[in-house]
């Protein structure tokens, strides 16, 4: 049903009822208008009324409009007029309220070319659709309560600012075709206002048509559910040109994206956000870092951790957790490598070669350089780990420069202090070869370039003397160590085996005289094997050589003479367990 009162035309109104209303009402030359001068327009739903020109309220006129209400031309809401309702309307040119739109549940199409969203008066839209090739330019300030439809077509916010009031992340749509997308463009101050209140991902499908056309979206995915709400932006131009200069810069910035950049800002809330940025890699190149501009610094800075993502069909950047809206442009940018340290060894000890890596601070496809003018590296030299052989003792340098093949972006040069020692020798000896109980053991220290020792004997007992003593009152096998350390804190250490519990019986006297007592020198033991003995006289004169098997000196020389009584110097020496042992000592000849 439509009801209609003070129309022009008056005529029009029963035919209104049931049929769509065609009114061609002269306005000028050049235009139709069907006009309500302060009277009550009504039309039910399923009626369908179109316009081929404008639709005018005027003058304190209210119109309810629950149909659908096609107009060819304008929509007019004027002087104190009020217009409501849950219909639709479908406008080809713009959209002037100057007046009260009560906006129910209704749906606003603008399916025109240029079309202007203007007037004196905030419109408060429930749905709104743009829809068709052209641009709608928003002249004023607007809300959308429920869903914003931006389809293939371009909301151009300019200098104003238009709230999206309803918190679910679906309230924008658009087509996400590539070359085909749907955005809202802004200007300067121009600001999209963007309530959140879920975990749920909100696509922002910027862009813009001055300068090259470009489309580039942003995204927020909150981290908690608390209500939030964030001022956006879109700036289609080198940061340059507001202030924001792309060559000021922290050192840990390789480069800014001088095309264009985007504001945030956080006017309500405390959620820390996943921030996407979006770009195009065959135009825009490759980026791999959110940057914030510093004001007090006046410079880009990172905002650290980036990692590479994507919206839709575009390459994109995300920051995770990102809480920090006090500066509110950000831009891609490209990090240098931040080489964060290098792992490896300090004190390289006897010329050995050592393994070396490379940690990073940012993630990445890195080439590494490592160089130094002391070392042989032992394969890839390109790689994030390296084998190093130093050739000479002292204090040597390794480098390390990192770059990223991607970006063309490197790394400062960072080098690790590495002090090179040959390193000690140890070794040792055991003085006294029969190895009794209870009996001082001298070890004799044959280590090379040592500077300190540690003895371990095996019994309970440690020693820190180059040539230490010690005993042992249980028989048995016992494992003797000796570590020593250089003057640079180098290391080496050997160990050998011991058997302590033997029998070893070497006569200091003896008697050649034939009385068939005592009239041989020979050794007893159990412990000692594979030796010779040599026996001197005073002058050091050899007078006899036995070994083991042959051991029997009956006092006289290898020609058979028969040595005069004195005193006679004897050296043994023996093989126990493959280590050459030596034992002196005096004999006496009686007769």
């Amino acid at each position: 049903m439509v009801t209609c009162y003070g129309l022009k035309h008056s005529a029009a109104c029963n035919y209104l009822r049931y049929f769509t209303l065609l009114v061609l009402i002269s306005f000028n030359s050049k235009a139709q208008l069907l006009y309500n001068k302060g009277q009550l327009f009504h039309s039910d739903p399923g009626l369908q009324l179109r316009v081929e020109g404008s639709f005018e309220n005027d003058s304190n006129a209210f119109s309810d409009n629950n149909g659908i209400l096609v107009i060819d031309s304008s929509f007019y809401n004027l002087h104190n007029s009020k217009q409501k309702g849950n219909g639709e309307y479908d406008v080809s040119l713009n959209w002037v309220n100057s007046a009260h739109f009560a906006m129910d549940t209704s749906f606003v199409h603008l399916k025109g070319l240029t079309e202007y969203i203007e007037g004196d008066s905030i419109t408060s839209f429930y749905n709104l659709s743009v829809e068709g090739v052209g641009r709608k330019i928003l002249m004023v300030n607007a809300n959308v309560y429920n869903n914003l439809h931006l389809n293939s077509s371009e909301l151009a916010i300019n200098e104003d600012t238009l709230f999206i009031q309803n918190p679910k992340a679906s309230a924008i749509d658009a087509s996400t075709v590539l070359g085909s997308e749907g955005f809202i463009s802004t200007l300067d101050i121009g600001r999209l206002v963007r309530k959140t209140n879920s975990v749920e991902t909100y696509y922002l499908p910027f862009g813009s048509i001055i300068g090259p056309r470009r489309f580039r979206p942003i995204a927020l995915t909150p981290n908690d559910i608390s209500d939030n709400e964030f001022a956006l932006s879109f700036q289609n131009k080198k940061p340059d040109v507001n202030g924001y200069y792309v060559s000021n810069k922290d050192t840990t910035v390789c480069a800014v994206n001088p095309f264009f950049y985007h504001t945030i800002n956080r006017l309500n809330g405390t959620s820390p956000v996943d921030l996407y940025i979006a770009y195009l890699n065959s135009t825009d190149g490759f980026w791999n870092e959110i940057g914030n501009w510093e004001k007090t610094g006046l410079k880009w800075i990172n905002t650290n951790n980036g990692v590479t993502s994507n919206i839709n069909s575009y390459s994109a950047v995300k920051r995770s957790g990102w809480n920090n809206f006090t500066d509110n442009p950000y831009s891609l940018e490209k990090n240098n490598p931040i080489i964060d340290s290098l792992a490896g060894e300090n004190l390289l000890c006897g010329l050995s070669a050592s393994n070396y890596k490379a940690y990073m601070n940012n993630a990445g496809s890195y080439v590494y350089s490592w160089t130094s003018a002391d070392a042989t590296f032992l394969g890839d030299t390109t790689a994030e780990g390296v084998t190093v052989k130093f050739t000479s003792e002292g204090k040597k340098q390794l480098f390390l420069k990192v770059s990223d093949p991607t970006s063309g972006c490197s790394s400062t040069t960072v080098s690790k202090s590495i002090t090179v020692s040959q390193g000690p020798k140890a070794g040792f000896s055991v003085s006294y070869v029969n190895l009794f109980l209870n009996t001082p053991i001298t070890f004799t220290d044959s280590s090379q370039r040592a500077n300190s020792w540690l003895w371990d004997f095996g019994n309970g007992y440690t020693s820190k003397n180059p040539n230490p003593q010690t005993s042992y009152s249980n028989g048995g096998n016992y494992l003797i160590k000796q570590v020593v350390t250089d003057t640079l804190g180098c290391k080496d250490s050997t160990e050998r085996k011991l058997l302590i519990d033997c029998y070893l019986k070497i006569p200091n006297v003896f008697t050649p005289n034939g009385d068939g007592i005592n009239d041989v020198f020979s050794i007893e033991s159990t412990c000692i094997q594979n030796y010779t003995i040599q026996i001197l006289d005073r002058w050091g004169l050899l007078v006899y050589k036995g070994t083991q098997e042959n051991l029997s000196w009956d006092g006289r020389t290898s020609s058979g003479q028969l040595c005069p009584e004195g005193t006679y110097y004897f050296t043994l020496q023996t093989n126990n367990g493959n280590e050459d042992q030596k034992m002196n000592g005096f004999i006496t000849l009686l007769k």
